[in-house]
């Protein structure tokens, strides 16, 4: 069996946390990676409650974090958190790099790993192929591309693009003996690869961020404005069409 690390960069979660670890435990047979940014809402305490190991970067260094770990933390080699604020300081990219890099260094055994965000889960139904996947695939194919749903709702009634006339593909799970890298600050591309497996009827991504609250919505909006900016490929992709306006509002609050 090859298992597989399911990985994640987060910040500010802590409502989304409880049915992400769930849907995740169904899944990461090979463990569980998050980097938090600097949550300041209560994600590092349930993350604690929950068992994980906790690991402090040079860049986020708090000893209100680390009390807090300390009071309540329960050793769970399945559960793995790192703070540092890779996505803010240094990009998609080089954070998915990072997400690779752990991985490997705390679940030696794994041979996946897959990246998914607090609003996106797999549903059950995909369960078995994702196993087949990853026990199965030829290894000529180092990168599966998952196709990712953009939901209206909760509900899951209506999705902002059909699947299956414009899927969305993402390249999210990587073989963590490739050598493969991913590049750009913003919107990353995945590069020094062999072959990609990209089929309709591969696990979905179940997106959920359009049901996000404003709040959240509008500081995701502010990172990608200000990532755009310091990427040096920002020119070779266009402006988001709402990209001036959270501009502006970077301008006004910051991130």
């Amino acid at each position: 069996m090859n298992k597989l690390v399911v990985s994640s960069n987060m910040l500010n979660e802590v409502d989304q946390l409880p049915s992400w670890l769930e849907n995740m435990r169904h899944i990461a047979d090979g463990g569980i990676l998050i980097v938090d940014g600097g949550s300041t809402d209560s994600s590092i305490e349930y993350l604690a409650k929950m068992g994980a190991d906790f690991y402090f970067s040079d860049y986020i260094r708090s000893d209100a974090y680390q009390e807090s770990v300390s009071l309540t933390r329960e050793s769970n080699s399945d559960l793995v958190v790192i703070l540092d604020n890779i996505i803010q300081r240094e990009g998609y990219g080089t954070a998915r790099n990072h997400l690779r890099e752990r991985s490997k260094f705390h679940f030696p055994d794994a041979h996946w790993m897959m990246y998914l965000d607090a609003d996106e889960r797999i549903m059950e139904k995909d369960y078995h192929t994702l196993r087949f996947l990853k026990d199965c695939l030829i290894p000529a194919y180092d990168v599966i591309a998952l196709p990712r749903i953009d939901w209206i709702d909760d509900e899951m009634t209506t999705m902002a693009k059909d699947v299956y006339s414009q899927p969305d593909y993402q390249a999210r799970m990587t073989r963590l003996d490739s050598p493969l890298q991913y590049v750009r600050r913003l919107h990353e591309q995945v590069t020094n690869y062999s072959h990609m497996h990209a089929d309709i009827e591969n696990p979905k991504i179940n997106h959920f961020h359009r049901t996000a609250g404003q709040k959240k919505r509008d500081y995701v909006g502010k990172l990608c404005a200000y990532l755009h900016q310091k990427d040096e490929y920002g020119d070779t992709y266009p402006e988001h069409h709402k990209e001036a306006y959270y501009r502006e509002l970077l301008e006004k609050e910051g991130l």
